[in-house]
């Protein structure tokens, strides 16, 4: 899906239809994967009663995965799993164990960085 396709696609979404990990923007709102490299695609705004909430959605960069989720967890998903489930991560202070899988994320990058 190239990125206007993904564009067009983020204008026809049902914001309700969206789940927290997408609105939050954890998971691609387009294929439901979780995100490693993602593009915002626009806003959508979901309205409860009288309050109106805007949200940036994220999809996939450069396109969604058509084929199967690796297996092995990459060491940004190890990140993002714990920090979703931990209070002090979530809260914006990271744990000890957040810090230590932050910091494998950042040493990734630099290997993976020429």
């Amino acid at each position: 899906m190239t990125p206007r396709q993904q564009l067009t696609a983020a204008a026809e979404l049902d914001p309700s239809a969206l789940t927290r990990e997408q609105l939050q923007g954890w998971n691609c709102v387009l294929c439901g994967a979780r995100l490693a490299v993602d593009q915002s695609v626009g806003t959508v705004t979901i309205t409860r009663g009288a309050t109106q909430t805007t949200y940036e959605v994220w999809a996939c960069a450069p396109g969604c995965v058509t084929g199967p989720a690796p297996q092995e967890p990459t060491e940004w998903a190890r990140f993002l799993d714990h920090a979703m489930a931990c209070a002090d991560c979530t809260d914006g202070e990271r744990c000890a164990t957040g810090n230590q899988l932050h910091d494998a994320v950042r040493a990734a990058l630099d290997t993976a960085t020429p």
